[in-house]
């Protein structure tokens, strides 16, 4: 907790981290929670899978219970066509064992009453275990726009699903802190933070290699992050994401040192 957020370490500011060094530096940052990948983005791969490895998970589980750790996220479902949400059991199992209260789902799916349904079984198994499914939307993704993901919370009929806000994803699919303000009460269930230049990438490839390894520091970009923070209640869960340009050459403890010391910074000057 830091001022009155709860902090948590995204996968993509230490990607390519195993489970295990994920947790410790989280621990070593200051960080309250991390969040794990723990199913593969559709179209990617998982470097270190940890669903299906009993040993993996006990361990995982020991070394945070150890450090004072706790788990947030579950990275991330993806909605298609063809989605068989019977085969997604598995991950929640997983979710539920590491006490995970979210999990990511984006949408691939431009069928909206077809992934609406999909969407609402799969919430229905993740309420049996205390757990909500949060809409992450992408200008790239059939669900592009946070009016997007609002009407496929409304499809889906289920009250644990909401939405994932990611800063740099509200303004990449022309979005802005308005139209957050504009949701119903409770719709954002948590917040990933970055920063990012005002000027917008050309194209859809240039926006997915931003958002994956070029994003900035909240605070040194420019973005409206301190009128978004403003629109969004006081003691909402910050999820810190901020790959950038230079983690090749830092070390995965390095990265998490760094998104944390950044994010203090700007919730510092929030107050100022």
């Amino acid at each position: 907790m830091y001022k009155q957020y709860p902090l948590s370490l995204a996968f993509l500011t230490v990607q390519g981290c195993p489970p295990l060094e994920h947790v410790k530096a989280a621990a070593g940052s200051g960080y309250d929670m991390a969040g794990l990948r723990l199913i593969a983005p559709h179209g990617l791969e998982l470097a270190h899978p940890i669903v299906g490895n009993t040993s993996l998970i006990r361990e995982i589980k020991t070394t945070a219970a150890d450090l004072g750790i706790s788990f947030y996220d579950g990275e991330v479902f993806t909605l298609l066509p063809g989605t068989d949400v019977e085969s997604w059991l598995p991950v929640i199992e997983v979710a539920a064992e590491f006490g995970m209260p979210v999990m990511q789902i984006t949408c691939e799916d431009p069928d909206l009453s077809r992934a609406g349904d999909r969407l609402g079984r799969i919430a229905d198994t993740a309420a049996q275990h205390g757990m909500k499914m949060a809409i992450e939307f992408m200008r790239w993704r059939s669900t592009a726009t946070i009016q997007d993901a609002g009407r496929l919370v409304a499809a889906s009929g289920r009250d644990n699903v909401g939405i994932l806000l990611d800063a740099l994803h509200l303004s990449r699919s022309g979005g802005s802190p308005a139209d957050v303000a504009a949701l119903p009460a409770g719709q954002v269930l948590y917040l990933q933070l970055c920063d990012a230049p005002a000027l917008q990438p050309a194209d859809n490839a240039a926006c997915i290699a931003e958002a994956r390894t070029g994003r900035m520091f909240p605070g040194d970009g420019g973005l409206w992050l301190n009128e978004l923070m403003s629109v969004l209640p006081r003691d909402i869960t910050i999820s810190v994401e901020t790959p950038h340009k230079g983690d090749s050459t830092l070390s995965f403890a390095e990265r998490a040192e760094k998104g944390m010391a950044a994010t203090r910074r700007f919730l510092d000057a929030l107050e100022s």
